[in-house]
């Protein structure tokens, strides 16, 4: 799972350099040649909501999203270890949810392009949806490591 999340943060830098490029070219025209670009603003789009997504599954694979867990801390391991299942459990879910809402979305608007780049939805919509499966197969992997090990509970 490493190398998976080693690959997606690779590129989200790739997306994070094209939104900084995109957003500085867009700064540079608008002030100095008073005009501005409506594909650099699609581009920049793109990269942020791809950036986005792609990184939730490296948050997911490594156990570095934000945990509210000034409760948890103080529970008996066995009981950190119920809530660490539930909330893996409530991750794939939402995960096959949004896939599920993804998949509808796709079967009326797939061939529909955006405005400036005319990228067509189904690649625009592409990082999201492997983000979200990757996150739903990040869940997965760390429910059965805290299941198979009773020393991963509240790690």
């Amino acid at each position: 799972m490493r190398k998976v999340s080693g690959f997606f943060q690779n590129l989200a830098v790739v997306f994070l350099i094209t939104l900084f490029l995109s957003v500085a070219i867009q700064i540079v025209m608008r002030n100095i040649f008073n005009a501005g670009s409506v594909v650099l603003e699609e581009l920049a789009r793109f990269s942020l909501v791809s950036l986005v997504f792609l990184m939730i599954p490296v948050l997911t694979i490594e156990k570095k999203q934000i945990i509210v867990d000034i409760v948890l801390i103080y529970l008996p391991a066995s009981i950190r270890k119920v809530f660490d299942v539930f909330i893996h459990v409530l991750s794939a879910g939402f995960s096959v949810f949004i896939l599920i809402a993804i998949a509808k979305i796709m079967e009326n608007n797939w061939n529909v392009r955006t405005p400036a780049i005319r990228m067509p939805n189904a690649v625009f919509y592409l990082p999201v949806a492997t983000g979200i499966l990757f996150t739903l197969i990040g869940s997965l992997y760390q429910l059965t490591k805290i299941l198979k090990s009773p020393k991963e509970a509240g790690k």
